[in-house]
């Protein structure tokens, strides 16, 4: 008697956007290419001296976009080295506060979120929420708290609603002109210890038989170190520079915000997801708090959810550090990873389970997309693939052999406007880990856990280097895009 194998349902693909750039290189890469070998020739015609000048410049202009490390240009990489020691020399990479210490705005958070404020506000159903407003773009971020309800019971054909859902709602983002990007984050760490003890202590019945609540202490006793604190949730950021018509001021700006939000969460409730409601400030501040000083995650558990004892200005880190390969902020150091690039093939619907599973260290997983509206994602899809025509017909004018990466490029091009012909949404989309740690020693041991995480999950990352503090942030999900701080010239 045979049985029939069941396929596995897998899902993708994924491509990046390469525009007219030649092999590896950007188009403005190999635009500084051509200029740096066409200078030298035309120079030719006018002094021979001044070609040799010109000659040698060129090579060390093509060698600096040429040469890569660890992914990059040199010049990118050179750039990025003067940028750190400049700020290192400008002090810019640390910070020491106390309660004994004046300063102009110490309820500001440190680095690139420095920015961001908290704004607590109606949410049209009677009770408050909490929103993140960025005074230096305008856009408002508002924080959905979710549960995953995850697919260890779940069979086959629900994990397909599941994914459907999912591509509709990053697909009806493109009809969302406020929205300019969302951040999936699943915060875990190991709980363990008081949290874990108090959790259960706080729900014991005092009216309860002596012998049931010695065996709840001893179960708590027993197993602080099984116990994971996962936390997951959705952040919108909302941009009122393409809100039409454009709100007058913030209030306008809040209001507009809160109409948009209830679309949303009823669309995540269809995704696997359970919506727990919105974020209030305290719940923000808590876990900001943690993050920062992960000593502090007792002390944070028993203020919430009353937060009396949670203030925005207790939010950021008393003192933090930035060096070259980790960031030290209160009781915590970490590394922080950007995604290099996405699974090179088809994957299963629990590609990321081992990414995002918890483990014995703190780890934080952001998923950010950026969505293309939906006027401008047909054109999107075209110009790739015409791009992707003049590489080929580039390729057979210097008779180089096409690579079945290049083939496969081409193809999975066709895909992507097929797939958006037929309704699909198109946006670009980054993962952003980070890793925290109590002791210095241990760094190296959460960073390899993350590594081989995510290399189970078909992932390439590359650590930021000289922007720890940036990829932190980012992971944190809290509105924060690093595309738009190197946008507008961030350090």
């Amino acid at each position: 008697m045979t049985s029939a194998s069941t396929p596995v349902r897998t899902y993708g693909n994924w491509r990046r956007a390469r525009g007219m750039g030649i092999g590896q290189l950007s188009g403005p890469q190999t635009g500084t290419l051509f200029v740096s070998v066409l200078v030298p020739v035309l120079s030719a015609y006018v002094s021979p001296r001044l070609a040799g000048l010109t000659a040698l410049v060129a090579v060390v202009v093509v060698l600096a976009v040429v040469v890569r490390i660890d992914g990059r240009s040199l010049a990118d990489a050179v750039t990025r080295r003067l940028r750190f020691r400049r700020a290192a020399a400008a002090g810019w990479l640390e910070l020491s506060g106390g309660v004994l210490t004046d300063h102009p705005r110490k309820a500001d958070l440190p680095g690139p979120m420095a920015p961001l404020v908290p704004l607590e506000c109606d949410d049209g159903r009677g009770g408050q929420q909490g929103l993140l407003w960025d005074r230096r773009t305008g856009c408002v971020t508002a924080i959905i708290r979710v549960s995953p309800v995850g697919l260890g019971l779940a069979d086959r054909e629900q994990a397909d609603v599941w994914v459907a859902s999912f591509g509709g709602f990053l697909a009806d983002l493109g009809y969302q002109s406020m929205v300019r990007h969302i951040a999936v984050t699943v915060d875990s760490s190991p709980a363990g210890g008081a949290t874990h003890r108090d959790y259960i202590a706080e729900r014991i019945d005092p009216r309860a038989p002596e012998a049931a609540k010695v065996v709840m202490q001893q179960l708590a006793e027993a197993s602080p170190a099984t116990v994971a604190d996962v936390e997951t949730h959705v952040a919108i950021t909302f941009d009122p520079a393409h809100a039409n018509p454009r709100p007058d001021d913030l209030l306008g700006l809040v209001a507009e915000v809160t109409c948009h939000l209830p679309g949303i969460e009823s669309s995540l409730s269809t995704v696997g997801v359970t919506v727990l409601g919105r974020a209030s400030v305290e719940w923000i501040t808590g876990r900001l708090r943690v993050a920062y000083d992960p000593a502090a995650r007792a002390d944070v558990a028993r203020a919430l959810p009353g937060g009396e004892l949670l203030a925005w200005q207790d939010a950021g880190p008393l003192r933090a550090r930035e060096s070259w390969e980790q960031w030290e902020h209160d009781s915590g150091v970490s590394i922080a990873w950007a995604m290099q690039e996405a699974p090179r093939q088809a994957v299963v619907d629990r590609v990321l389970t081992p990414l995002l599973a918890p483990g014995p260290f703190a780890r934080r997983v952001t998923l950010l997309y950026e969505p293309f509206a939906a006027s401008d994602a047909a054109s999107e899809v075209e110009r790739e693939i015409t791009n992707s025509s003049v590489r080929r017909a580039w390729a057979a004018r210097t008779r180089r052999d096409e690579t079945q990466r290049d083939r496969a490029d081409q193809a999975r091009a066709l895909q992507a406007a097929r797939e958006e012909a037929e309704g699909a949404g198109v946006g670009r989309f980054c993962l952003y880990i980070s890793t925290t740690v109590a002791d210095p020693e241990r760094l190296a041991s959460a960073a390899a856990d993350v590594e081989q995480r995510a290399g189970q999950s078909k992932l390439r990352l590359r650590r930021m280097r000289g922007a720890h503090a940036g990829g932190f942030a980012a992971a944190l999900g809290m509105g924060l895009n690093p595309t738009d701080l190197a946008r507008r010239g961030h350090r």
